[in-house]
């Protein structure tokens, strides 16, 4: 019966699906990270370009050289493997050169209003 009213609770709740390859209207970078999340290799590219095709060339250029993906890009991300080592190649919005915090913190100074 528990089982009948959490599902009946939960039906108007929807699955997000996030579109990593939608044309965007702002700049994407292809990066490739070591996992200690230190840049290898960015490539920038402009808005209105074919993500999933960026995407697709990076992995190419990757096997290439000898690495292998550990599974599917299909979310924008993947790990690559050889020898031993690890790396994430991964589609983002954030320069990976720009070193400013990721999040908002309402106790920063530069948060404070003006007066």
């Amino acid at each position: 019966m528990d089982a009948l009213r959490i599902r009946s609770e939960n039906r108007f709740m929807t699955r997000h699906r996030n579109e990593v390859y939608a044309i965007a209207k702002t700049p994407r970078f292809c990066v490739t990270f070591d996992l200690q999340w230190q840049v290898i290799e960015s490539l920038k590219l402009e808005a209105r370009t074919d993500l999933s095709a960026a995407m697709a060339a990076a992995i190419e250029k990757q096997v290439s050289l000898g690495w292998q993906t550990e599974g599917s890009h299909e979310f924008g991300f993947v790990f690559l493997r050889r020898a031993g080592e690890r790396r994430l190649l991964i589609l983002t919005e954030r320069d990976p050169y720009d070193r400013r915090p990721q999040s908002f913190s309402p106790f920063s100074q530069s948060a404070a209003p003006s007066s």
